[in-house]
């Protein structure tokens, strides 16, 4: 008997042991329900892409160093635009010339699990700092019409994607956020 009761006061000592190990460990967060659902999001992102066209612009460039000004005439496009819900994938082909020459373009594209940031500046800002990533910084520029780039950072490098609007870029942002909680991610976030 004195046998039992040593034994039932181990098992009772492992037992409260064991429950005084056992955290509370909060709930999971729960899903990004608000707001339109991913499919959604995605049919808005690619109609206001594909509703931009073709775009035509005037850089004036201005060099501080030497005074010098000059223009370049610039025509960019995304077309062929997939925002695809079921991959979490948006792909567009981008197609820029200067001057009636093709200076840049191909098929791209990203998953919104990949995204880390999203921002929206204008193209005066963004030749700006083009122009000094490239060796450039005295030169300033001046776009007319105004267009404005959306910015898509991740790891590999950024997407750009280009509007004749601020609003309607700001909006399409919004979205890709939006889009990128859905799809489950949002940059270098740690799992645990």
């Amino acid at each position: 008997m004195k046998y039992c009761f040593s034994l039932l006061f181990v098992a009772l000592l492992t037992a409260s042991a064991a429950v005084a190990q056992v955290k509370d460990v909060p709930p999971p967060p729960k899903p990004a329900d608000e707001g339109p659902s991913l499919e959604v999001t995605m049919k808005f992102i690619q109609g206001k892409m594909s509703e931009q066209g073709k775009m035509n612009y005037a850089a004036y460039l201005h060099d501080a160093v030497n005074g010098s000004d000059w223009v370049n005439q610039f025509t960019i496009e995304d077309n062929n635009v997939l925002a695809n819900a079921a991959t979490c994938h948006i792909s567009y082909h981008y197609e820029a010339t200067r001057g009636g020459e093709v200076v840049g373009g191909g098929d791209l594209g990203f998953d919104l699990k990949t995204v880390q940031n999203v921002t929206v500046m204008n193209r005066e800002k963004d030749l700006d700092a083009t122009n000094a990533d490239a060796g450039h910084p005295t030169w300033s520029s001046k776009v007319s019409p105004m267009i404005w780039a959306l910015i898509v950072s991740r790891k590999t490098g950024p997407n750009y994607m280009y509007f004749r609007e601020e609003d309607t870029a700001n909006r399409v942002a919004k979205a890709i956020v939006h889009a990128v909680e859905l799809c489950g991610g949002g940059g270098d976030k740690e799992p645990f």
